[in-house]
């Protein structure tokens, strides 16, 4: 059985983090050393902000999904008004980190097309 296909969603987001950072040192300490190998990475990285652009707007789906059936309540007085204002807020806030997750896609492709040149043998 795959160990990562029982984990929660916040492990999994955690592990990405990890993995990033891991992919952020062999960087840093120059295992990255061809121009075809940084092409791939690229590639990689575009993907990944892809994913990202799907994932967003899943997350803000389950956290509607949560406010209509009465499991996401914002504690306190006016909990209903300060609720839908909550998820509001996050919403607002996914959208603009989905058009940042779209704009580095495009910025990863673009550097991978300035690379090409470059990573072919």
């Amino acid at each position: 059985m795959n160990p990562s296909a029982a984990s929660s969603p916040s492990l999994l987001a955690a592990d990405a983090g990890a993995t990033v950072r891991r992919l952020s040192r062999c960087v840093g300490d120059g295992e990255l050393d061809s121009p075809a190998e940084m092409y791939r990475v690229l590639g990689a990285l575009r993907l990944l902000a892809d994913d990202l652009t799907h994932l967003l707007p899943a997350l803000q789906g389950r956290l509607e999904d949560g406010l209509l059936s009465g499991r996401v309540v914002h504690p306190g007085t006016d909990a209903v008004a300060a609720t839908w204002d909550s998820v509001g807020e996050v919403g607002r806030a996914l959208a603009h980190a989905g058009t940042v997750a779209l704009l580095m896609m495009k910025e990863l492709e673009n550097s991978q097309v300035a690379l090409r040149d470059l990573a072919t043998p």
